[in-house]
């Protein structure tokens, strides 16, 4: 004996805007909160049985009333009021005691489209629901995958075609892009997935592939030529938040600095006569002007007091050449 085929279907559309419908909205307000739930019931029982249509009984009901844990009454209440809003076709609901739609019917056309027999009794077809029978059965139809031996081959070079001329995920080229070319010239390797977040997010402001390089390589050399060390070099991810490649690197030389105190070395000032090996030999007194020196010491002596003189024992010879001397650096200087 043949096995029946099922009418009804596995699943149904439930829209997003279901509690804003105004027969929803109608519904909810006449017969409380409850209602929502005898309506899905409704629809899953519907669906699940014939397909686009049940049969309205005591027994069903009992049974809807039971699932919802609800009054039989209460649900009376709520098909009674479906069925004026319009929520169920009142007419088909008075004449044959059944709960369908023009919706609940299109529906089922559109979910059934791989069954043998989808069509509507004419008794129940509301109008401008199509009832032609699609014919496109995987049993029934000539050319379906299970009788056509070249429909697997057919559908996998099909597939393949799709993969190969699939476009490929910009994020994936970005990626790429960073890795071989940003990340390798980078001087300082901190934290890869943190700067190329920072990165994707430069890219996404249009700032070109060339832009960032360049201004790499120019922070490169001015890291080299301030030698600066890897503690102050900016990590990637900073560098690129900081939006570095705006910025522009003085490459003038920087200046000596000593050892203490961050100062260059003070020069040290030389005398002309210093610098002269035979400066000795030069510019000395002639006896004349010693004779005069050994005058003007001489008188100097004799305004001081003897008895503050009386004990000192001084060179006179000794200090007139020391003055000499003195008295060369002037002349030189």
């Amino acid at each position: 004996m043949a096995r029946p085929i099922k009418k009804g279907i596995d699943y149904f559309n439930l829209d997003v805007d279901f509690f804003h419908d105004i027969k929803v909205r109608k519904i909810l307000r006449a017969c409380g909160n409850q209602s929502i739930s005898v309506l899905i019931c409704l629809l899953c029982n519907i669906y699940q049985d014939d397909g686009y249509y049940m049969r309205w009984d005591e027994d069903m009901r009992f049974l809807v009333a039971d699932d919802v844990d609800a009054k039989e009454s209460a649900v009376q209440d709520v098909v009674k009021r479906a069925c004026t809003v319009g929520f169920f076709d009142e007419s088909l609901f008075e004449e044959y005691k059944i709960l369908t739609s023009k919706r609940i019917q299109e529906n089922y056309k559109l979910a059934a489209k791989q069954k043998k027999d989808s069509s509507i009794d004419a008794r129940y077809r509301l109008p401008r629901v199509p009832n032609d029978d699609n014919g496109v059965s995987m049993n029934g139809n000539s050319v379906s995958s299970n009788d056509n031996p070249h429909s697997i081959s057919e559908q996998s070079k099909s597939d393949n075609n799709k993969e190969k001329n699939k476009p490929r995920d910009p994020r994936d080229a970005i990626r790429e892009e960073f890795n071989l070319k940003v990340w390798a010239i980078y001087p300082k390797k901190r934290d890869f997935q943190k700067a190329y977040d920072a990165y994707y997010a430069a890219k996404l402001e249009g700032v070109s592939l060339d832009t960032i390089t360049a201004k790499i390589e120019e922070y490169k050399t001015w890291l080299k030529l301030n030698d600066t060390g890897e503690y102050y070099t900016k990590s990637l991810e900073n560098w690129l938040i900081g939006r570095c490649w705006m910025d522009e690197y003085d490459m003038t030389p920087p200046k000596p600095k000593s050892v203490q105190g961050g100062r260059a070395p003070r020069k040290e000032l030389v005398p002309g006569w210093a610098k002269d090996p035979n400066h000795s030999s030069k510019n000395q007194l002639t006896d004349e002007q010693r004779k005069k020196l050994a005058e003007t010491i001489a008188a100097m002596d004799d305004d001081v007091p003897k008895e503050k003189t009386s004990n000192a024992d001084v060179d006179r010879k000794a200090l007139a050449d020391r003055l000499a001397g003195l008295s060369d650096k002037r002349v030189e200087n």
